[in-house]
């Protein structure tokens, strides 16, 4: 870590500055995290490649603020450097990069990486990017747009690495000019996934070949998807993108049934489509050829590919469909109901019921209840004590049944993604005919 030199950090930065472009990496990280020690992002930062001694990078931290376990890290990974994850900060760094750019602080030439490690949100809109949480409240990546705008038409490089949940919906900010990397596609993801991009970040190599290596890293398997800007990335994500829906373990799985979400499995059109596709690969036997060592893949064909996902796939549909079967059970089960209240109606469905009793009973122990406070409680007691609150209840514990485990089958489709994956983009990769802001962007 670059906290280890002996070196000032003022003076590598000046050092780096007078014979070659700038290398300048800013990490965001650690925000939206409950109250414990340390955050789920710290081994991230922790091993963070550019923040290494001979890495070529000067850092800069903004990470977390108000977990003791994570600003300890922290503090002694910058040197005392480290600012909190706020989103004033994000801002004030932003306007400053941009400024520098402007007054030609950074000039042509220049490159400037921006990594993010923290808790995401979902967007559903594909032409914009998302928001993401700080320390405080969050911050919409859309406003980076006029960062890259600066600093496309000055000359400056910019990537943008983006490894929190839903971060494929980051690819929206790149163009021919800047390169963007996300932890996953548009669905949950998994910090090893952002681990082991940001390990991959080595000097000598670039982004696309770090990002290849890390995406075919054992460690960093998981139900999420890694995404990349390259024409070939694109085209890739796009025969494969609904096997996303085929990743999807507990917690996004019923945030899907809520939206009464599909999955479109071997029966499906994009399924028929990206298999017509590989058998289009497979009249280029030099291609896996070149995938198994450049990647150290053992045994690798295609029937075996073809294989590994069909099997895959089968079951976690089998798992999904007993999943869906039972939550289907409880959305019937949980009818609105009305209580009278004086002149008045109490109305909800069971699971608000459950949390409002909950809340007042929370607040009865804190002896913040009285009167029509304590009337209310006990209407919420009935309702708790019905049959058809019970029979919810059942039913609910049911689909926990079902739907346990299913991370693991949703898991094997993701190992057989990313050998489907990594064919696709081989392939399109020797095609490519448009610029590569990836592969320029030298680590």
């Amino acid at each position: 870590m670059w906290i280890r030199g002996v070196v000032p950090i003022l003076f590598v930065f000046s050092v780096s500055v007078t014979s070659w472009a700038k290398k300048e990496v800013v990490f965001f990280g650690g925000g939206g995290e409950p109250s414990t020690p340390g955050t789920i992002f710290d081994k991230t930062y922790e091993h963070f490649a550019p923040f290494a001694n001979g890495s070529g990078w000067v850092p800069r931290s903004y990470f977390n603020g108000g977990h003791p376990q994570s600003e300890a890290l922290a503090k002694k990974v910058s040197r005392d450097q480290n600012k909190p994850m706020t989103t004033q900060n994000i801002k004030d760094e932003i306007a400053s990069l941009k400024k520098r750019i402007l007054n030609k602080s950074l000039k042509s030439g220049d490159q400037v990486m921006l990594t993010l490690a923290t808790h995401g949100l979902p967007e559903n809109d594909s032409k914009k990017a998302h928001q993401v949480a700080t320390s405080d409240k969050v911050f919409d990546l859309n406003e980076l747009k006029e960062l890259r705008d600066v600093a496309e038409k000055n000359g400056v490089r910019l990537a943008i690495l983006d490894f929190s949940c839903h971060s494929g919906s980051s690819l929206a900010l790149a163009t021919d000019k800047t390169c963007v990397v996300s932890g996953a596609s548009h669905n949950l993801g998994y910090v090893n996934a952002g681990e082991h991009i940001g390990r991959s970040l080595k000097p000598g190599t670039n982004l696309e070949e770090a990002f290849l290596s890390a995406r075919m890293k054992r460690g960093a398997l998981s139900p999420g998807a890694p995404q990349i800007s390259t024409e070939a990335g694109k085209k890739a994500y796009e025969l494969t993108k609904f096997l996303s829906n085929s990743m999807l373990e507990e917690t996004s799985l019923t945030a899907e049934l809520d939206k009464k979400g599909t999955c479109e499995g071997l029966n499906s059109s994009p399924y028929r489509k990206l298999i017509a596709q590989l058998r289009d690969i497979q009249k280029s036997p030099d291609l896996y050829t070149q995938v198994k060592i450049r990647y150290e893949i053992e045994r690798l064909s295609l029937e075996p590919v073809f294989k590994n996902l069909e099997a895959a796939m089968k079951n976690y549909q089998e798992k999904r469909s007993e999943a869906e079967l039972a939550y289907e059970s409880i959305r019937r089960a949980d009818q609105k109901r009305c209580v009278p209240v004086g002149r008045n109606e109490l109305c909800g469905n069971n699971k608000q019921w459950e949390y409002g009793y909950t809340y007042l009973m929370a607040q009865q122990k804190l002896g913040k209840l009285s009167g029509d406070g304590i009337t209310e409680l006990n209407l919420y007691k009935e309702q708790i004590a019905s049959t058809s609150f019970k029979k919810w209840k059942s039913l609910s514990s049911q689909y926990q049944k079902k739907v346990s485990g299913i991370y693991w089958k949703a898991k094997e489709v993701a190992k057989a993604e990313r050998d489907v994956y990594q064919m696709l983009y081989e392939h399109f990769s020797s095609q490519e005919k448009k610029t590569n802001p990836c592969r320029s962007f030298v680590l």
